[in-house]
C-alpha cells in the first residue's frame, strides 16, 4: 500500500502582483493543501478525503534548537531556523489557516515600516487601496506564511486579524503588528503513514516563524508612517 500527496501549484509569477493586491484589498488568498491518502482507501470520490469543518485551533509545533517540526493530520513538516529578528508591519490582509492539512497556521500581506515612512512622505494616502499611493504600496507589499510558535500566539494573530477587519469596514486606520520571529526554510514534508517526501511540491511560500506579536493600537495610520 503507497501514499500519494497533492498540494495546490503556485500562481505563476507574472501574476503574482496583481494577486497579491487583490488579496490585500479585502480578496481572498489561495492557500498550499496537503492531501496524502491510501491507494485502497474508498471514499465515492477517488480516494480524497473531505476536508474537516475548520475551527479556531493551533497547530502542534515542536521547537528543537534551529528546527521547527510542524505537526498536522496526515504529513509533518521540518523547517530550519533562520536569523532571529523583530519588525514592524502594516497589515493589508491576513487570516487564520484553520484546515488540518494546510501548512502554515496563519498568512498576512504586511507593508514593512521602512516602506510605509518612504511612501508617506510622497503618499500621504498609501494605506488607502484606491488611492495613488496604495497603487505604489502594492510594489511592496510582501506575503508571509506564519509558524506560530504557541497558541498565546497565534491567539494573539486572531485578535489583530479580528481589529483589522473592524477597522477595514470603518474605513482609515490599518491594523500594525510588531513582531518577533525568524524566517524559516522548509527542509521537508513527509505523509505519516508511510514516510512519502512530497517536498517539491511546495513553491514560493515565505515561511516565518512567529515568538511573539504585538498589536499597535492608538495611533492612526499617519502617525505610523511618520512617526518611530
Amino acid at each position: 500500500m503507497t501514499s500519494r500527496a497533492w498540494l495546490s501549484r503556485p500562481l505563476a509569477a507574472t501574476a503574482l502582483l496583481g494577486v497579491l493586491w487583490l488579496a490585500a484589498c479585502g480578496q481572498e488568498r489561495e492557500t498550499v493543501t496537503v492531501r496524502v491518502m491510501d491507494d485502497d482507501d474508498d471514499h465515492g470520490d477517488g480516494g480524497a478525503h473531505e476536508p474537516k469543518t475548520p475551527s479556531s485551533r493551533c497547530d502542534e509545533i515542536e521547537i528543537d534548537g534551529d528546527l521547527v517540526i510542524e505537526h498536522e493530520a496526515d504529513f509533518t513538516a521540518r523547517y530550519k531556523i533562520g536569523e532571529p529578528y523583530t519588525k514592524t508591519v502594516m497589515l493589508f490582509g491576513g487570516d487564520a489557516i484553520e484546515d488540518e492539512n494546510k501548512l502554515s497556521n496563519a498568512f498576512i500581506f504586511a507593508l514593512d515600516k521602512e516602506d510605509a515612512l518612504e511612501l508617506a512622505m510622497k503618499y500621504p494616502d498609501f494605506y488607502l487601496c484606491s488611492s495613488e499611493g496604495g497603487r505604489e504600496a502594492s510594489m511592496h507589499i510582501v506575503p508571509y506564511d506564519l509558524v506560530p510558535a504557541n497558541c498565546e500566539v497565534y491567539e494573539k494573530l486572531l485578535t489583530a486579524f479580528e481589529q483589522y477587519r473592524k477597522n477595514d469596514v470603518a474605513g482609515g486606520d490599518r491594523t500594525s503588528l510588531r513582531i518577533e520571529g525568524a524566517p524559516l526554510s522548509l527542509e521537508s514534508v513527509t505523509a505519516n503513514g508511510t514516510g512519502q517526501d512530497v517536498t517539491d511540491q511546495v513553491h514560493d511560500q515565505d515561511f516565518q516563524l512567529v515568538t511573539d506579536v504585538e498589536q499597535l493600537t492608538g495611533a492612526s495610520v499617519l502617525e505610523f508612517g511618520t512617526t518611530n
